[in-house]
């Protein structure tokens, strides 16, 4: 615990001033230090570490993702697919020719790692590079960060009746209550703060895409620790002291923000 908190009192401050403060340039470098150490991780997780064409690649993939969204927004971000695609199917035949152990499971991990995640991190360059992008960032870490801070203190305090025995065994239903409910609420105030600063959203929608994205970022989580259990490790790595790897820490933000981000153009805020 002690870990945690140190880290969080560290950590917490650093987000802020890198996703609200600096330019959208760094939340795309943000982004990008994220998805490329979860390569390394996921392939770690796979036992494909020593493949080093396959896992430079993926590193690439995530990279350029971000850049793309950066410049020329989530469309541009997709174009990446396709050669990056090309280019693992081909990595992938060659390994086989060579006899290089290289399976469809390690195949299909560095896929996840090399777009898949990386594209729902985009969506948090996405927000933060449009107008009051540098409050509207902030709507998906409310919906994982304090979203996750109330399932824990209403896990820990309610928490009779298990939620994921098998996937989670300290989920509980009582602290998915209690994060989908400080989701909506934490959103709400989110909303008045950038009333004050001029983006206006209804604060009925705040509350909805608090509610949505909690439930998105809870659902990434569980989803993250079903690849754990696939792969017998108990932490992707040993980034963030107490926390585990980036995709410990991460993991809800891949979810959340592609689905605050869809919200937002569904309801025509963007």
């Amino acid at each position: 615990m002690k870990q945690r908190l140190t880290v969080a009192v560290i950590g917490v401050p650093l987000v802020f001033v890198v996703l609200v403060l600096l330019p959208p340039f760094a939340a795309a470098i943000y982004c990008c230090a994220i998805s490329v150490v979860g390569v390394h991780e996921m392939f770690c997780a796979a036992g494909a570490e020593k493949r080093f064409a396959a896992m430079a690649l993926c590193c690439v993939s995530a990279a350029a993702i971000q850049l793309c969204a950066l410049l020329w927004g989530f469309a541009a971000a997709f174009t990446v697919l396709l050669p990056f695609a090309l280019l693992l199917f081909l990595i992938w035949v060659a390994y086989y020719e060579k006899g290089v152990d290289f399976g469809f499971t390690a195949f299909g991990a560095a896929f996840f790692c090399g777009f898949a995640v990386p594209v729902g991190m985009s969506a948090m360059v996405l927000l933060r590079n449009r107008g009051g992008g540098n409050l509207l960032v902030l709507m998906p870490v409310v919906a994982t960060f304090i979203g996750d801070s109330g399932a824990y203190f209403a896990g820990r305090a309610f928490g009779r009746r298990k939620m994921s025995p098998r996937t989670s065994p300290n989920k509980t239903v009582a602290g998915l209550v209690g994060g989908l409910v400080c989701s909506a609420l934490f959103m709400t105030v989110l909303g008045l703060v950038m009333r004050r600063f001029g983006t206006d959203i209804p604060l009925w929608m705040t509350a909805l895409i608090g509610l949505i994205s909690g439930a998105a970022a809870q659902l990434g989580d569980l989803a993250f620790s079903v690849i754990k259990r696939c792969f017998g490790i108990k932490d992707y790595g040993r980034l963030l002291p107490g926390h585990g790897g980036a995709y410990d820490r991460f993991d809800s933000t891949t979810f959340a923000a592609p689905t605050v981000l869809a919200l937002l153009y569904i309801m025509g805020v963007l």
